[in-house]
């Protein structure tokens, strides 16, 4: 297993409902982990929810994101540019397919410390269709 730094995280997500103007704002700034694997930056945290706890890891190798949640709500969600992908988001109150078009995926890494950018449209089951800005940072932690 390789090594795990201790890290500052910040999260900015933005969600525009295709039908409205309206613009929905999560932030999330956090202490988690990196991990370094070969070419595989894997960043750990966990984060309150309104369903509970969820532990997130977010895996990230030029050209792909996958975010993965595990806890109050489950699923597993891949960025890939420009090919969509489905995923299951399990709740305590049950299932909906999400499918994710990855519109843009821009990762700048220096080791310990680097940004990930994702723009992409989400469909929910087959109902709403919301755009998703996804901003997250990451620096080494200063003791």
């Amino acid at each position: 297993m390789s090594e795990s730094t201790p890290v500052q995280i910040h999260v900015l997500s933005e969600i525009h409902n295709e039908n409205d103007k309206e613009k929905d704002t999560i932030e999330i700034r956090t202490k988690g982990e990196i991990v370094l694997k070969g070419k595989t930056t894997y960043l750990r945290y966990d984060e309150e929810h309104e369903l509970g706890f969820v532990k997130t890891t977010v895996k990230m190798v030029q050209g792909e994101v996958t975010v993965m949640r595990s806890g109050a709500v489950t699923m597993k969600q891949r960025f890939i540019q420009g090919k969509p992908t489905i995923t299951d988001y399990s709740t305590p109150f049950g299932k909906l397919q999400l499918e994710t078009k990855t519109k843009s995926l821009s990762i700048e890494s220096d080791g310990l410390e680097g940004k990930l950018v994702i723009l992409y449209d989400l469909q929910i089951d087959e109902k709403e269709k919301h755009v998703h800005t996804l901003m997250l940072t990451y620096k080494e932690e200063q003791s």
